[in-house]
């Protein structure tokens, strides 16, 4: 991912990750996510802002870091994830580029809250 051939060619966010995994409630294992986004205002009804807020922490300067594996690279950021009630959350999002997709497209893979900075 060092080689700039090798950044992704776009960065992709599927739908049924977050309606049935970050925004749903009931999900084993999206609850606390679910619950976390709910704090910043991101709702199952409006799958789409929570979309648009994970494409935007996806840019170069919030780049942090990418880790080889088995047929495939995993890109991680960190940043604000803009939400509607004013308050930023800094969160880690991952990304994972498969080595054979020609298109080098960055899916989505999960995010992780980050500690809020002491003042």
């Amino acid at each position: 991912m060092t080689d700039p051939d090798a950044w992704p060619s776009r960065f992709h966010v599927a739908p049924a990750k977050v309606s049935a995994y970050l925004l749903n409630p009931s999900h084993r294992d999206g609850a606390a996510n679910c619950r976390f986004l709910a704090a910043f205002g991101f709702t199952p009804g409006d799958p789409d802002a929570l979309i648009d807020a994970l494409l935007d922490p996806a840019r170069q300067p919030h780049f942090r870091g990418f880790v080889p594996g088995y047929r495939a690279t995993k890109l991680y950021f960190e940043g604000p994830l803009a939400a509607r009630g004013g308050l930023d959350p800094q969160v880690r999002t991952v990304w994972q580029v498969d080595d054979a997709d020609p298109s080098r497209t960055a899916r989505f893979i999960t995010l992780k809250p980050l500690p809020r900075p002491r003042p």
